[in-house]
């Protein structure tokens, strides 16, 4: 090592006696892309280079990121990426269910879950119940009424199942939700038309619901684990409210709307998992809860989980279910966590010390997973 001279091999930074242009030469890509493996520099820009975890930090800008070569192939570097059909194989959260990730996803991202175990998503569910101070259980009066089943035509509950006081939907979230919901047509045949007026009703609920502690955890344990890559804010806003078409072409349905909202298809009513929308909807008259159809899941003071039978605008959902006192914060939270950790299967919960889960689908439109359903399910 020449102590007279200034150096541009990897050993000058441990030295200090780098030239003044090493890192514009030696340690960016620009004008390098492609060449062969150097000992000398410190940083590689050929394909290589990611699977061996020494790109230089402007690669994927200079060079255009992966094009071939065995960085195709393998995920290090590549976990919780969005889709691109351009790659062979992926290295997020949706590649198992559809059978297409990297054959070293399993080592590399975790695999099977994200790297969330079981015991970290329920106590991650404890954790976010314990931070839901916009939920408003304890003001609700729940008149479960009779148990029935899928198939049975009886109505087994006369009276309404829910009474709600005003006080419990003037909360900030809650109030922002109310003003989303009748937002959409619910004829999934009917394309959607986004008003500037709606947008900025979206955007504010996004705003109210993101300033919460709920979402704070959320996004921390997200990021944590290596299931998303950006902010949730942006995530959220890409997954539950890009509209795409679940009918002939129209573009009619996005992921908020089907769980939040809910919505007709074929006679019947799909989704609609949502007591905030519930409560709006038997009040007015447009909806009849039928009765109840498994035990209810108790979250303490928090509320509970509830799987009925009921008609919307005369369609029947003859399964159903829904938290009840709960924040839309909370729900968007483990319904959020769950479609990255559990991809399209059942996402173990517990609340109050109580065991569920979650189930959530994905819906893949134009290059994008998006949620396609999301609601909770007791065992």
């Amino acid at each position: 090592h020449d102590q007279t001279a200034c150096e541009c091999n990897s050993l000058c930074e441990t030295y200090g006696d780098c030239c003044d242009d090493f890192v514009s030469a030696c340690k960016s890509c620009a004008g390098r892309c492609g060449e062969a493996y150097l000992y000398s520099k410190p940083c590689q820009c050929n394909d290589d280079c990611a699977s061996h975890g020494n790109c230089c930090n402007d690669y994927d800008q200079e060079c255009g990121g992966i094009t071939s070569g065995p960085g195709l192939l393998s995920c290090v570097g590549r976990c919780g990426e969005s889709f691109n059909p351009a790659n062979p194989c992926h290295c997020n959260t949706a590649c198992e269910s559809h059978s297409n990730c990297c054959s070293d996803y399993n080592d590399i991202c975790g695999g099977g879950g994200g790297g969330a175990t079981d015991g970290e998503l329920r106590a991650l569910s404890e954790q976010i119940l314990a931070a839901d101070v916009n939920g408003v259980g304890s003001q609700l009066t729940v008149d479960d009424q009779g148990q029935t089943s899928s198939s049975s035509n009886a109505d087994e509950a006369p009276l309404p199942l829910l009474t709600v006081p005003e006080s419990a939907l003037s909360g900030p979230t809650i109030a922002a939700l109310l003003a989303l919901q009748d937002n959409y047509v619910a004829d999934v045949a009917f394309d959607e038309d986004d008003t500037t007026e709606e947008m900025v009703e979206k955007d504010n609920f996004l705003d109210l619901i993101m300033a919460t502690d709920v979402m704070n955890i959320t996004e921390a344990f997200l990021q944590d684990k290596g299931l998303i890559n950006r902010p949730l804010r942006e995530v959220i806003d890409e997954i539950w409210f890009t509209q795409y078409s679940r009918s002939g072409g129209h573009v009619g349905s996005s992921g908020f709307e089907h769980s939040f909202v809910g919505e007709l298809k074929g006679g019947q009513v799909s989704g609609f998992h949502n007591w905030v929308r519930f409560q709006n909807e038997e009040k007015n008259g447009f909806l009849n809860y039928k009765g109840w159809l498994k035990s209810p899941v108790g979250l303490g003071e928090e509320g509970e989980v509830f799987m009925l039978k009921f008609d919307w605008l005369s369609e029947p959902k003859t399964i159903g279910s829904m938290w009840i006192g709960t924040s839309p914060e909370l729900e968007l939270a483990m319904y959020t966590v769950c479609f990255y950790a559990r991809t399209d299967s059942l996402c173990p919960v517990t609340m109050d010390g109580n065991n569920f889960h979650v189930q959530t689908w994905t819906f893949d439109y134009s290059g994008k997973t998006l949620v396609g359903s999301a609601y909770p399910d007791i065992d």
